[in-house]
């Protein structure tokens, strides 16, 4: 195998400023690992995965140290500071002009160890990709904006992008996403993670939601696979000399079934209703104001009205004297309750009025090898394997469960191949759902077509990555060969797609 020139650079942003310094002098080793769930494992999985990164920095000079006054980075790092400072890291191969990332995102807290007889000093570094700056972010849809996603016909792609853009505040030019193949009738954040429910969502409708290397935010839907550049052509090649290491396959029977079902959670907007009234008697003091979260069991498609009226502790009318001014989110409100007399007031009654959702009789659409597949003779000899989706709140119609069943049982019909690639020559422009391609004749009498699901790399004086991919045919029964509008007229004899 030959050898290969590697270089690489380490950029930190020590003050947040945009202003990155050059640590690359410093760096030691670094390893680290980006992975995506199957497009079947992550309807039912829900979460995201976020990527990580390993750096471990040389520290001499005491120049990552946080506890050194006379360190040169002492300034930023003392007391945490360090903590989220955005950070990113190139790779370039054989002395080309081309670096590529290989991860973006940000630091964690770091680990020093001092010299010693067995070691000189350093620092180890935990990093997150972009998603960890904004997993712990809070925030509820505005009740008017709910409403008008309904009224407006939205997508999963139109709230994941709301949500990571609007909501959750990532630039809009750090968001690359896919249309949106189903209609979602309602979805909404309640006091959640924009990023977590936006995962959620993606999920529900088959596809996947990730911060790339570029820290680029992707959004990937249902049909990525069979309509993006870089998963239908060959983004490399991987024979014996390429891999170094070894070449694992493996089938997995425990993504083995050949009758599908999957609940729908469909709903609708309900008669006017009391959306919420308080437990207790709210009382406010005189000249005081107070604020009061109002939560209702049920998101509200609109708002009738408040109602109130308050008296004093004898009894006095004294509403006029008492203004309570709300903020509507879709299953909350904010009361702002301003009390101008100079006597104490209580509220009875205090009431919202409006317009609940409600749920409607749950729908389930089921799928079978026999009937709707291909293999329903392998089934027949073994037995029947029932896999059931349930409890995804997004899947919200008839239509987009019968399109996950269908999904689901071409994936899980057949025994599904996943391929390994341990310790290959490192490819730094490498991406998850890339299609590559993989030649071993120890293993396999002709070349397989796969998808990245998953890269695991580490440098040092070389860069070696482990790849995960799966097997492009044991995914879409009819890969590369599926109309896409635009591309294709009515005489290129191409499926449906779904």
């Amino acid at each position: 195998m030959a050898s290969r020139t590697i270089a690489y650079r380490l950029y930190i942003d020590w003050d947040f400023d945009g202003s990155y310094t050059d640590e690359s002098a410093y760096l030691e080793s670094a390893r680290g690992d980006m992975r995506l769930a199957a497009p079947e494992s992550a309807i039912t999985a829900g979460g995201g995965i976020v990527s990580s990164m390993t750096l471990t920095l040389r520290n001499p000079d005491g120049r990552f140290s946080p506890l050194r006054t006379d360190g040169a980075l002492y300034a930023y790092l003392q007391n945490g500071g360090g903590y989220h400072a955005p950070c990113y890291l190139e790779v370039s191969i054989d002395g080309g002009s081309n670096y590529y990332r290989v991860f973006t995102g940000v630091l964690k807290l770091p680990s020093e160890t001092t010299l010693s007889t067995k070691e000189n000093p350093k620092v180890v570094i935990e990093a997150r990709s972009r998603e960890e700056i904004y997993l712990q972010k809070r925030a509820s849809t505005a009740q008017a904006d709910f409403a008008a996603a309904h009224d407006g016909g939205y997508t999963e792609a139109d709230y994941i992008y709301e949500w990571l853009v609007d909501v959750a505040g990532v630039a809009a030019g750090d968001v690359t996403m896919d249309s949106g193949i189903f209609s979602i009738p309602w979805a909404w954040l309640d006091d959640e993670s924009p990023i977590e429910d936006a995962w959620s969502l993606a999920a529900a409708c088959g596809g996947r939601l990730y911060a790339d290397p570029d820290g680029e935010f992707r959004f990937e839907n249902l049909a990525h696979w069979q309509t993006a550049a870089r998963s239908l052509t060959s983004q490399a090649t991987f024979t014996r000399d390429e891999i170094g290491g070894t070449v694992a396959l493996r089938y997995d029977d425990s993504e083995l079934f050949n009758i599908i079902t999957v609940e729908a959670a469909p709903r609708a907007a309900g008669g006017i209703d009391v959306l919420w009234e308080p437990d207790d008697v709210p009382v406010i003091a005189p000249q005081s104001t107070k604020v009061m979260t109002a939560r209702f069991d049920a998101p509200a498609y609109a708002i009738s009205g408040l109602e109130f009226e308050a008296y004093d502790d004898g009894g006095n009318g004294q509403t006029a004297n008492v203004t309570v001014t709300p903020t509507y989110y879709a299953q909350s409100a904010s009361l702002s309750i301003a009390n101008g007399s100079d006597m104490r007031v209580h509220l009875y009654p205090l009431r919202i009025v409006g317009q609940p959702i409600v749920g409607g009789p749950e729908i389930e659409e089921s799928r079978n090898a026999a009937d709707d597949g291909t293999n329903g003779a392998f089934f027949a000899d073994r037995g029947d394997r029932t896999r059931a989706v349930r409890g995804n709140p997004y899947i919200q119609s008839a239509a987009q469960a019968g399109t996950l069943a269908q999904f689901l049982l071409d994936r899980h019909e057949d025994p599904r191949l996943t391929i390994t690639l341990r310790d290959a020559q490192g490819q730094p422009a490498l991406r998850l759902s890339d299609r590559i391609t993989v030649t071993d004749a120890a293993t396999m009498s002709s070349s397989q077509a796969c998808y990245v699901l998953a890269i695991n790399w580490s440098l040092d004086k070389s860069f070696r990555q482990t790849i995960e991919a799966v097997q492009a045919a044991s995914m879409y029964p009819n890969d590369g060969n599926y109309f896409v509008l635009g591309t294709h007229d009515f005489t290129s004899n191409r499926y449906v797609f779904y």
